[in-house]
This record gives C-alpha cells, sequence and structure tokens, in this order.
C-alpha cells in the first residue's frame, strides 16, 4: 500500500474520534486476523440465536485511545484486505470499522447493541444473520446516492448510544455513521423490503464493484446504481451465480458494445451448458467489442 495513503487514512481516522477507548470491529466470518490479538481486551458480541458458529462471529478489540499502535496497523490491514479484493475479485473483509460510543456506554453495552443490530427480528426473518461487520454490507445500506426504492435508513436514529461509526469504503475513504446520545438499545436493525434485496444481492454486487475498481479507480458515486441496473440485465440473460452476474456487470461497465454482440446470448447459453466460467469466456471473446 502506497505510505502516503496509510498516514493519510490515519490521520483523517485520528482527527475525527474524541478522547477516550476506541473499539475495533472484528469480522471472522471467512478467518481471524492473523496473528490474533491477545493484546488488548476482548469484548465478544451476544449471538441471539442464530447458527453462525462461535468462531466466526464479531468481535470488538478495546484499544486505548486513538494513538494506541494498533490503531495505524488496523488501518492497513483494512487498505490492505480491500487491494487484495480488487485484484482478485473478492477475498474476506476482516476490519468492519473503528467505534466509539457515548459516554454512558461502555465496552460492554457497545459489544451488546451490536450483537442485536446484527439479528433480524422481523417476522419473516427472525434470527437470520445480517453481516453489518463486514463494512461492504454496511456500505450497501449506506450509499453515497439512493435508488429510488431504498430509502434511507436512520442511522442516528438506530444507532442511539453510538458517538461513531467510521469504516473505510470501496474507494479508501473513511465513512462516518453518528448516533444519538443516550443508552445503548440492544434493538435489531429495521430494514424495508428493498434494503433486504440489496442485502440478499450483497455478494453478486460486492464482486461486481470489487472487479470493476480493477478498472477504475475511485468509482463514481453512482457505482451502486449501475451495477443494480446492469446485474437486473444479466439475470435476464439467465445468469444467477455472483461470479458469472459480476462477471458480466464489470463487462457491460467497461465496454458499451459489449451487449450489442450479435451472438452474445448464444456465448451465454454455451457456458451456462459447459459450466465454464463465464468471465473466461468473455475474456476470449472480447476482441468483439473492446
Amino acid at each position: 500500500m502506497p505510505q502516503a495513503l496509510l498516514e493519510a487514512l490515519e490521520t483523517s481516522l485520528r482527527d475525527q474520534l474524541h478522547d477516550g477507548a476506541v473499539y475495533l470491529l472484528i469480522d471472522p466470518f471467512l478467518g481471524d486476523v492473523e496473528p490474533q490479538i491477545d493484546t488488548h481486551p476482548r469484548h465478544p458480541l451476544p449471538n441471539g440465536g442464530t447458527q453462525v458458529p462461535a468462531a466466526q462471529w464479531p468481535y470488538l478489540i478495546e484499544l486505548k485511545g486513538a494513538q494506541d499502535p494498533l490503531l495505524a496497523r488496523s488501518i492497513e490491514w483494512a487498505a490492505h484486505e480491500h487491494l487484495c479484493a480488487c485484484i482478485n475479485g473478492s477475498g474476506a473483509y476482516r476490519i468492519g470499522g473503528w467505534l466509539q460510543p457515548h459516554a454512558e456506554n461502555g465496552g460492554p453495552a457497545l459489544a451488546r447493541q451490536l450483537g442485536a443490530l446484527l439479528v433480524a427480528s422481523d417476522s419473516a426473518r427472525t434470527g437470520r444473520y445480517l453481516r453489518l461487520a463486514d463494512r461492504r454490507v454496511l456500505a450497501l445500506l449506506d450509499p453515497p446516492q439512493l435508488s429510488a426504492e431504498a430509502s434511507a435508513i436512520d442511522w442516528a436514529q438506530q444507532l442511539t448510544g453510538i458517538a461513531r461509526w467510521i469504516y473505510l469504503d470501496t474507494n479508501f475513504k473513511l465513512r462516518l455513521l453518528h448516533g444519538r446520545p443516550g443508552l445503548a438499545a440492544s434493538k435489531s436493525l429495521r430494514l424495508n423490503v428493498a434494503h433486504w434485496r440489496l442485502v440478499a444481492d450483497a455478494e453478486a454486487v460486492n464482486r461486481s464493484l470489487m472487479a470493476w475498481q480493477g478498472f477504475r479507480h475511485p468509482l463514481p458515486d453512482d457505482a451502486l446504481a449501475q451495477v443494480l441496473v446492469a446485474l437486473e440485465r444479466a439475470r435476464l440473460r439467465g445468469l444467477r451465480e455472483p461470479e458469472d452476474l459480476a462477471a458480466y456487470v464489470v463487462e457491460t461497465l467497461r465496454f458499451p458494445a459489449f451487449e450489442q454482440f450479435p451472438e452474445l446470448q448464444g456465448r451465454i447459453d454455451r457456458a451456462l451448458l459447459t459450466r465454464q466460467s463465464l468471465a473466461d469466456r468473455l475474456r476470449a471473446l472480447r476482441c468483439h467489442w473492446s
């Protein structure tokens, strides 16, 4: 990673933090950080009835403050894992962000609050794991530009008790969520149907964003909206697997002539029939539209 970028991120993060403890959110769903952090207090998040194994459930690491050396290391981890994902088209995101509660709440209260936010409680999805500790999922629900269906979440209300939740987005920028002062509430995040649709599409959407960023940086503010439109067209072509959907989406975002290739549908059907990777098939055919 460019050292200038890391230093700028570190300075920006410290400027946004106030005095007191900082809590590093870790998502070990695809594997824990290595080596494991055993030098700082750990606050496990309660698991409210999901089927996720304890080893894959998020937890908080309590940092001494903004000057804690582990803060700078965690920024480097977050930037590095995103760079690797852009290169490979996918990857594990273990750094969920940096949080500070309002003064009346401490680490245990923050852990209880986050644990409740991660578990759906509505009648249709009770007990479903909402992976907010994966900052890509959090970013889907907090986009720079909203779709017509997905109204903005009232983060200030729903994060009452959390002074700041800072996370690194796809453009290597720090994003900030604020909660109102008050006692931490143990409630699940309230989402509408459009939000849940975004969560269901998270793998295909995020694979598309990461692959696209391998060719364009920074991504435009309406990157999510562009991906969602292209994703629907990909499904109309019969594609279902996230890897194939992402390959189609990125191809059409990179090359305006791609979808005008007369033999496209037949080539897609053949790839599906032979179970060939669509990304490999499109790479071999790219001379027709690039």
